[in-house]
């Protein structure tokens, strides 16, 4: 676990080195909001589809690994929308909580993700990752949308179908996979010069956007965290591995793949779990509160969870 500590210990720095920056108001507001723009619509992207379109996928066993984290995530769904009128009842919480509650367990954060492969599978691993993010974020996004309509706001309007299409299709991070994808398909080489550009365009993504993390915490929030907030960290950081890594083994998935795909499952929730439930009427506050205090545990919960699953 030692190791596994230090070796994560620059991503945890850089998130503090954020949140510092963010306190001594050396950048404003729009700034921040800004770089984060920026990351999340260009620079990351950017990683994704060339990560996909230039790697050689023919020894990964990429469908199980993508039947995997799909097998996991439905079952925390499963979960979490069964146990919805007790959970609520114990908690004491109304819809718009429960659905913040949901994201909490359920989403993860890709810049995070995105830092620490590399840092502990080597550069070659952020193509799995790219697996990752095409899998998993076009089926969090329908299924949060879902949540937030059905018991965000008094239940809201059901989204339809058209709705949620563009949900998914206007996510840079699910545009980029696809586009990587087709590309594979297409059977072309990605040119050098290409590969060259992508690369400076992404090689500040990761620094930038561990800085945007630490900029959104909310530590005074965090230290005053409910009972809400600790049950969706405790979901999401110790349970979420351990579906993944059952869902790994029953399709067979091994080695870097498996691992990359459990150190997904690991990671804190999702910033865009926020700004969904900003705009879904979900408890945008409650969301904060958890990010936060997923960050701060997953200092300590990600080097456990890859000493003792990995």
């Amino acid at each position: 676990m030692t190791h596994a500590f230090v070796a994560l210990l620059p991503v945890f720095i850089v998130i503090v080195l954020g949140a510092v920056l963010r306190r001594t108001n050396l950048m404003g507001e729009a700034h921040w909001a800004g770089v984060d723009h920026v990351c999340y619509f260009v620079l990351f992207p950017a990683i994704i589809f060339k990560e996909i379109a230039a790697a050689d996928f023919s020894q990964i066993p990429v469908w199980q690994m993508a039947a995997s984290m799909v097998l996991a995530l439905m079952t925390m769904f499963a979960l979490l929308l069964l146990l919805r009128v007790p959970l609520s009842n114990m908690l004491g919480i109304n819809g718009a909580q429960f659905s913040s509650l949901f994201q909490g367990a359920t989403r993860w954060h890709t810049f995070i993700a995105f830092a620490i492969v590399p840092l502990f599978f080597g550069d070659d691993a952020l193509a799995l990752a790219a697996v990752s993010a095409a899998t998993m974020t076009p089926l969090l996004n329908v299924v949060c949308v879902i949540v937030l309509s059905l018991y965000a706001n008094n239940g809201g309007e059901r989204p339809s179908a058209g709705k949620l299409a563009l949900v998914v299709l206007r996510n840079p991070f699910f545009f980029s996979s696809m586009g990587g994808v087709l590309f594979q398909l297409s059977g072309l080489t990605l040119p050098t010069i290409g590969i060259q550009v992508l690369d400076m365009i992404g090689r500040g993504a990761l620094g930038l956007a561990l800085l945007t993390v630490g900029a959104g915490l909310h530590f005074g929030e965090a230290a005053a965290a409910k009972t809400t907030v600790a049950l969706a960290t405790a979901l999401k950081l110790l349970l979420m591995p351990v579906l993944m890594v059952l869902a790994l083994k029953l399709f067979g998935v091994s080695g870097t793949p498996a691992a990359v795909a459990m150190l997904c499952s690991a990671v804190p929730t999702g910033s865009g779990a926020y700004v969904l439930a900003r705009q879904m009427g979900g408890d945008a506050p409650l969301v904060a509160n958890i990010l936060t205090f997923q960050v701060i545990c997953a200092a300590v919960t990600i080097p456990l969870v890859l000493t003792f699953l990995v």
